[in-house]
């Protein structure tokens, strides 16, 4: 049943204020891990056809600015070897880790907990004597399971087009089994990581990549079979969005027309059961069915030009950098530090700019960047903003502390500094006491505008998850190359970081925490290589 837009809005604040932690109150979950139904990290499809993917033999020496470089020629043809290499470098394995007798995966793009609710289904034409089909990517084995084969016409209109889609799905379970209602939001995060991983991943291929948003949820689900592949209950699978790839300019118009024109393909091949028991989290239901795109949208995003870069290089590879990305556990506060140059550099790759990553969202940006300076040499520690859409400048000048300075820093560049002082405990006390946030050379939160646009269009909160996934992306890889270590945090105090800034009332809200610094590794953990389980 559709609902009207006002309930839908209702249901998605609802949700968001039920949803956050507080310092005597943290969010809903079960409350203890139960190790018995820990959900399986990886989606199979029983009895489906295997196609084998080849592994990358070694790194092709692109550097780093190769992340975010233009191609004006593109550099592979689409095959099954330069799709294996995408999904390789964006949704494989990167390593194993061994303590004891326990012994688990790490991936390319990051997840909340390590607990991965996103899977990727790819819609391939005819490429290296593989007929056009729809497949699901398996990690584990880096292998593509064939869901349902396409017809003649089919795979000539693919052919035609010269480019395949991406639909990227999100399991709630995964994620609910360890965080309960606060689920939903670790789902958007990671799928915001996923598309950065992608992109990055393409445009070393020297590929395009856009989300097509002109498509429902409610297609893609069809067309995947959703509606027919018989689940256990508890283990739903919803459709987020279909990107598409290519080696030119895409039309998202006649992409959306094909899909949405597709008749239900005929799907024979159950997924895997993932937990024995399930516990039922019906708030997430609630928020995932009033943020559904009910009509689809045609936004405009925001960019900026892009400033004038430090143009700073790495000792590392372009696909080094993405292969050893980790999520920091611990850092060493003496050696936690970076430069100004390299800071700035960092802060400008995460801006809006119409190039990678973020040519793939096409939506305006609403997400903004407080951060918490603690050891950047040339810079006074203290608090300061990246506002990322000039737009929402006067806001949030006008609904933050009236006493903050907003001195810009760099001509060009729109990052100011609010407020000078040792903000390291006051960065730990709101991530839920988390040391790495004070430790760390710099934290920060990610402010989103939230009422105005919410109230237009509820289906945008998903979206504003995917952005600060993308951002957190992009300062993940920009940590690696400068040799520190970065890492999401989910688990942060709302309320306590709006006090902090000032803001009443929820027309900005901070969704995601960050921080960068230098990392100290586990001696006790063994590493091994990722594919060393396939030799």
């Amino acid at each position: 049943m559709k609902l009207d837009q006002s309930k839908r809005y209702g249901i998605v604040k609802g949700y968001h204020q039920q949803t956050k932690h507080h310092p005597n109150r943290y969010a809903r979950s079960l409350g203890y891990l139960d190790w018995d139904n820990q959900p399986v990290p990886y989606r199979l499809f029983e009895g489906a056809p295997q196609i084998k993917l080849p592994l990358i033999d070694q790194d092709r020496g692109r550097p780093y600015s190769a992340l975010y470089a233009s191609f004006e020629d593109p550099l592979d043809s689409i095959s099954i070897e330069s799709v294996a290499c995408m999904l390789e470098l964006s949704m494989g394995l990167s390593a194993w880790k061994k303590y004891n007798t326990s012994e688990w995966a790490l991936r390319i793009n990051p997840s909340s907990g390590n607990l991965h609710p996103t899977e990727c289904y790819l819609v391939l034409p005819d490429i290296s004597r593989q007929q056009a089909c729809i497949t699901h990517y398996a990690p584990y084995l880096h292998v593509l399971e064939q869901m349902a084969l396409l017809n003649r016409n089919q795979a000539e209109w693919l052919k035609n087009c010269g480019g395949f889609g991406i639909i990227l799905t999100s399991i709630p379970w995964r994620e609910a089994w360890k965080y309960g209602e606060r689920a939903f939001r670790y789902c958007h995060h990671d799928l915001g990581h996923a598309l950065g991983a992608l992109r990055f991943a393409c445009n070393l291929n020297g590929w395009k990549m856009i989300i097509i948003p002109q498509i429902s949820e409610q297609t893609l689900d069809r067309f995947l079979g959703f509606d027919q592949i018989k689940r256990v209950d508890g283990e739903e699978e919803h459709a987020d969005c279909l990107c598409w790839i290519d080696r030119k300019c895409a039309n998202p118009g006649e992409i959306s027309e094909w899909f949405n024109a597709q008749e239900e393909f005929k799907f024979e091949h159950p997924p895997n059961r993932l937990s024995l028991e399930h516990v039922d989290w019906e708030i997430i239901d609630m928020v995932h069915r009033a943020s559904r795109t009910y009509s689809p949208v045609f936004p405009d995003a925001s960019s900026y030009s892009c400033p004038a870069g430090n143009n700073l290089t790495s000792s590392f590879t372009a696909e080094s950098i993405i292969r050893k990305r980790r999520s920091a556990q611990n850092y060493d506060r003496q050696a936690s530090h970076t430069d100004l140059p390299t800071f700035i550099q960092a802060l400008e790759r995460t801006l809006p700019v119409n190039a990678c990553p973020f040519d793939v969202f096409p939506y305006e940006a609403q997400v903004h960047l407080a951060i918490f300076v603690h050891a950047v040499a040339g810079l006074e520690s203290g608090l300061y903003m990246l506002v990322r859409n000039p737009e929402h400048f006067e806001s949030l000048k006008n609904l933050t502390q009236s006493s903050f300075d907003w001195y810009q820093i760099k001509g060009g560049l729109p990052f100011y500094r609010l407020q000078t002082g040792d903000f390291r405990a006051r960065a730990q006390s709101i991530s839920c006491t988390q040391a790495i946030a004070g430790d760390s050379a710099y934290a920060l939160g990610m402010l989103a505008r939230f009422d105005s646009i919410l109230m237009e269009d509820p289906s945008i909160y998903p979206r504003l998850f995917w952005e600060t996934g993308l951002v957190g992306q992009v300062l993940y890889l920009e940590a690696e190359a400068q040799d520190l270590r970065a890492t999401g945090i989910g688990c942060f105090f709302d309320d306590e970081m709006h006090r902090i800034l000032g803001l009443e009332g929820s027309e900005w809200q901070s969704l995601y925490h960050f921080t960068v610094g230098k990392h100290v590794d586990d001696a006790r953990l063994e590493t091994k290589p990722p594919y060393f389980h396939l030799e």
